[in-house]
């Protein structure tokens, strides 16, 4: 009955998962991994920094404008204030009709000379301001050139970043399938064990054997219990480290497939080295860097040239000590005019700039070469861990048939009384032990094989 429910829930559990493949689970990863996700935003920011660079070739055109009312009230001390009139002084018997006209002007003056209250007063202005670069020594085109390959960085980091991504999860995504593996040896080698038991006590019961060997074989199936949790347990650390890689946390996706040796390219150490030193995005990336640094140091060679801008505006104008605005209270200027600007004396902090940038360019270009050195290093190891792991593969290929053989040999030499139990559980350790490590090997020609074809610069696919 135990056996029953225990079949059950495993099918219960099967079927409660979700299976995924190789290139579904790069599929995912490249949807949902945060780092891949952060360098696909990375390029999109140097793409808006680009175009705002390259927008300061164009005219910066604005336009400014205001309109305001004001409503002032004067003090009473003002407001209280009366002008004397000219026309009271005149003598009547003795002024002219020309003193009195000219004594109403004057009148009429001071009068206006006194404000009123409250004082009314509208204005608007607008201004339309263009301002044109016409010549900066050359660092605006510099900048813009260095802003262009900086964008270009972003693109190849990122086409890095989804490599290094495709890599990490085919890694973790045999490893699944390794810990999967040896889980089913570990329960193939205790079904074996527990096989064997049953034979020992049918034998014991009929007096063949002593209870020393069924004591033997009970403790030999509760020594590979221990081996069997803990390879479970490694298993669920292998899938817990797999969802996280493509994003489902919390979800039951296991992987599915098998392993299966991949394609080996016959290429010898030094075709791999010169492949890669016209393919590793690394040493385009530096090619880059390197060319930005020209353009650095070129663009402080020209703080010793003038700036030349052009400036043009257009105004309108008006004011009327009232709120409203009348046609002919309007008024316009306009101007254009070019400035400049020449640097005399810096107290030689341009000398310094220049020298600062030409070191910086000296050393990004004996970053490249010891790139390249580190990158045939690199293929040299990888070159070299493959060629090992290949022949481990073929060397425990031939060890799992000779194990498989020697339990065969030995469950049949006990069971006609030719052989002892130890032999038995001396092959079924053996055979488990090559199993994993037939796998391992499998699963190290894989990783291997992942490994050499990034690093001599091929774009990783799934298989």
């Amino acid at each position: 009955m135990k056996k029953w429910i225990t079949l059950i829930l495993s099918v219960g559990l099967s079927l409660s998962l979700f299976g995924i493949t190789l290139e579904e689970s790069i599929a995912l990863a490249r949807q949902n991994n945060k780092d891949l996700l952060m360098a696909e935003m990375e390029v999109s920011k140097a793409d808006n920094q680009y175009y705002d660079v390259r927008g300061t070739l164009l005219p910066q055109i604005s336009l400014q404008g205001g309109y305001s009312l004001s409503k002032t009230y004067l003090p009473d001390k003002v407001k209280n204030v009366t002008m004397p009139s000219v026309m009271d002084m005149l003598d009547p018997t003795q002024a002219t009709q020309h003193d009195w006209m000219l004594a109403g002007v004057l009148d009429g003056i001071t009068e206006n000379m006194v404000p009123t209250s409250p004082q009314e007063e509208g204005s608007l202005a607008m201004q339309l301001k263009m301002e044109q670069v016409l010549f900066l020594g050359g660092k605006l085109i510099n900048g813009i050139k260095g802003v262009d390959r900086y964008r270009s960085i972003q693109r190849l980091q990122y086409s890095v970043k989804e490599q290094d991504v495709i890599l990490q999860t085919t890694q973790l995504f045999y490893a699944s399938l390794l810990a999967k593996k040896v889980v089913e040896i570990q329960e193939e080698a205790l079904a074996t064990a527990r096989a064997h038991l049953n034979r020992i006590q049918i034998f014991e019961s009929e007096g063949q054997i002593s209870e020393f060997e069924l004591l033997r074989a009970q403790l030999e199936v509760a020594k590979m219990e221990p081996g069997l949790l803990k390879a479970e347990n490694d298993y669920e650390m292998a899938l817990e480290a797999f969802r996280k890689q493509i994003g489902a946390e919390g979800e039951d996706i296991v992987p599915e497939g098998e392993f299966v040796m991949p394609h080996i390219p016959e290429l010898s150490l030094e075709e791999a080295q010169e492949i890669a030193m016209g393919e590793r995005t690394e040493l385009e990336l530096l090619n880059i860097a390197t060319q930005i640094k020209e353009l650095t140091f070129k663009a402080e060679r020209s703080n010793f040239m003038p700036n030349v801008a052009l400036n043009a505006s257009a105004s309108l104008f008006t004011a009327a000590d009232e709120y409203a605005i009348k046609k002919d209270d309007f008024g316009t200027q306009y101007s254009v005019g070019i400035g400049f600007s020449i640097p005399i004396f810096t107290g030689l902090s341009n000398s310094n700039k220049i020298s600062y940038a030409r070191h910086d360019l000296d050393m990004a270009r004996l970053q490249e070469e010891n790139t390249r050195d580190l990158i045939r290093l690199q293929i040299k190891q990888n070159h070299h861990k493959l060629t090992h792991a290949m022949q481990n593969y073929e060397v425990h290929q031939q060890n799992i048939r000779m194990a498989e053989r020697n339990l065969e040999l030995a469950q049949l030499r006990y069971e006609n009384q030719m052989g002892i139990q130890l032999e038995v559980f001396d092959a079924q350790t053996m055979l488990s032990s090559i199993k994993m490590q037939y796998i391992a090997a499998i699963y190290e020609v894989i990783a291997a094989e992942r490994e050499l074809t990034k690093s001599i610069g091929y774009k990783l696919v799934s298989e």
